[in-house]
Protein backbone atom coordinates (compact mmCIF):
# COMPACT_ATOMS: atom_id res chain seq x y z
CA UNK A 1 0.00 0.00 0.00
CA UNK A 2 1.55 3.36 -0.86
CA UNK A 3 0.64 6.64 0.97
CA UNK A 4 -2.56 8.67 0.45
CA UNK A 5 -1.87 12.31 2.18
CA UNK A 6 -4.27 13.72 4.03
CA UNK A 7 -6.27 15.72 2.77
CA UNK A 8 -7.01 13.73 -0.55
CA UNK A 9 -9.70 11.05 -0.45
CA UNK A 10 -9.28 7.78 1.73
CA UNK A 11 -5.89 9.36 3.53
CA UNK A 12 -3.34 7.23 5.22
CA UNK A 13 -0.98 9.48 6.48
CA UNK A 14 -0.68 13.14 7.66
CA UNK A 15 2.72 13.67 5.78
CA UNK A 16 4.94 11.87 3.17
CA UNK A 17 8.39 10.18 3.72
CA UNK A 18 9.95 14.00 2.73
CA UNK A 19 8.03 15.53 5.23
CA UNK A 20 8.98 13.17 7.69
CA UNK A 21 12.65 13.42 7.22
CA UNK A 22 12.63 17.56 7.44
CA UNK A 23 11.17 16.46 10.87
CA UNK A 24 13.64 14.13 11.67
CA UNK A 25 16.90 16.66 10.63
CA UNK A 26 16.75 18.18 13.95
CA UNK A 27 15.88 15.52 16.38
CA UNK A 28 18.34 13.63 18.37
CA UNK A 29 18.01 9.62 18.29
CA UNK A 30 16.85 9.07 14.90
CA UNK A 31 18.88 6.46 13.41
CA UNK A 32 16.38 3.93 13.85
CA UNK A 33 14.03 6.32 11.02
CA UNK A 34 17.29 7.32 9.11
CA UNK A 35 18.08 3.55 8.25
CA UNK A 36 14.59 2.67 7.93
CA UNK A 37 13.96 0.40 4.42
CA UNK A 38 10.60 1.29 4.28
CA UNK A 39 9.47 4.73 5.58
CA UNK A 40 6.03 4.23 4.10
CA UNK A 41 4.93 1.71 5.99
CA UNK A 42 5.88 3.20 8.93
CA UNK A 43 4.48 6.34 8.35
CA UNK A 44 0.94 4.14 7.31
CA UNK A 45 1.72 1.86 10.70
CA UNK A 46 2.01 4.66 12.59
CA UNK A 47 -1.24 6.58 11.28
CA UNK A 48 -2.89 3.07 12.10
CA UNK A 49 -1.76 3.06 16.03
CA UNK A 50 -2.70 7.09 16.69
CA UNK A 51 -6.40 6.16 14.30
CA UNK A 52 -6.74 4.05 17.71
CA UNK A 53 -6.87 6.56 19.97
CA UNK A 54 -9.93 8.82 21.25
CA UNK A 55 -8.59 12.20 19.62
CA UNK A 56 -11.03 15.53 19.43
CA UNK A 57 -8.75 16.73 16.48
CA UNK A 58 -9.41 19.20 13.44
CA UNK A 59 -6.99 18.53 10.38
CA UNK A 60 -8.10 21.60 8.46
CA UNK A 61 -6.60 24.01 11.51
CA UNK A 62 -3.00 24.03 10.76
CA UNK A 63 -1.28 23.89 14.58
CA UNK A 64 -3.63 20.50 14.64
CA UNK A 65 -2.54 18.99 11.59
CA UNK A 66 1.13 19.98 12.55
CA UNK A 67 0.26 17.68 15.93
CA UNK A 68 -0.54 15.30 13.89
CA UNK A 69 2.12 15.06 11.67
CA UNK A 70 5.03 15.55 14.53
CA UNK A 71 2.89 12.45 16.27
CA UNK A 72 2.83 10.17 13.65
CA UNK A 73 6.82 11.13 13.19
CA UNK A 74 6.92 9.61 16.85
CA UNK A 75 4.84 7.04 16.72
CA UNK A 76 6.60 6.15 13.42
CA UNK A 77 9.56 6.42 15.40
CA UNK A 78 8.97 4.31 17.84
CA UNK A 79 7.08 1.80 15.80
CA UNK A 80 10.67 1.31 14.43
CA UNK A 81 12.10 0.82 17.67
CA UNK A 82 10.28 -1.43 18.82
CA UNK A 83 8.70 -4.87 18.23
CA UNK A 84 5.31 -3.58 19.11
CA UNK A 85 3.46 -6.26 17.40
CA UNK A 86 4.77 -9.39 20.07
CA UNK A 87 2.84 -10.54 22.55
CA UNK A 88 4.95 -9.76 25.77
CA UNK A 89 3.99 -10.58 29.26
CA UNK A 90 4.83 -9.48 32.85
CA UNK A 91 3.97 -12.44 35.15
CA UNK A 92 2.93 -15.83 34.75
CA UNK A 93 0.89 -17.95 37.13
CA UNK A 94 0.08 -21.39 36.93
CA UNK A 95 -2.84 -22.32 39.43
CA UNK A 96 -0.88 -21.16 42.54
CA UNK A 97 1.94 -23.99 41.99
CA UNK A 98 4.20 -21.39 40.03
CA UNK A 99 4.42 -17.74 39.91
CA UNK A 100 7.50 -16.15 37.87
CA UNK A 101 7.50 -12.40 37.33
CA UNK A 102 9.58 -10.91 34.55
CA UNK A 103 11.64 -8.21 35.22
CA UNK A 104 10.80 -4.27 34.40
CA UNK A 105 13.65 -4.42 31.86
CA UNK A 106 12.03 -7.42 29.78
CA UNK A 107 8.24 -5.67 30.00
CA UNK A 108 7.69 -5.01 26.15
CA UNK A 109 7.25 -1.58 25.66
CA UNK A 110 3.98 0.25 25.67
CA UNK A 111 1.99 0.80 22.61
CA UNK A 112 2.08 4.60 21.74
CA UNK A 113 5.23 6.73 21.65
CA UNK A 114 5.34 9.01 25.26
CA UNK A 115 6.39 11.95 23.18
CA UNK A 116 3.46 11.45 20.31
CA UNK A 117 1.31 11.09 23.45
CA UNK A 118 2.97 14.18 24.86
CA UNK A 119 2.14 16.08 21.67
CA UNK A 120 -1.75 14.90 21.24
CA UNK A 121 -2.50 15.01 25.45
CA UNK A 122 -4.71 18.35 24.29
CA UNK A 123 -6.78 16.86 21.83
CA UNK A 124 -7.30 12.92 23.84
CA UNK A 125 -10.65 12.90 24.59
CA UNK A 126 -10.16 10.13 27.01
CA UNK A 127 -8.75 10.93 30.60
CA UNK A 128 -5.63 8.74 30.51
CA UNK A 129 -4.14 5.66 28.84
CA UNK A 130 -2.84 2.55 30.74
CA UNK A 131 -0.52 0.63 29.89
CA UNK A 132 -1.39 -3.17 29.49
CA UNK A 133 0.24 -5.73 28.60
Amino acid sequence: MSLIIYPDTNYNSWLDDIGADEYFEDRLNADPWDAALNKEAALITAFNSLAELDLTIDPTETDQLTALKQAQCEQALHELKNDLDSTGISSLSLGGLLSVKIPESNVPPSRFSERALAILRPYLSGRSIKRTR
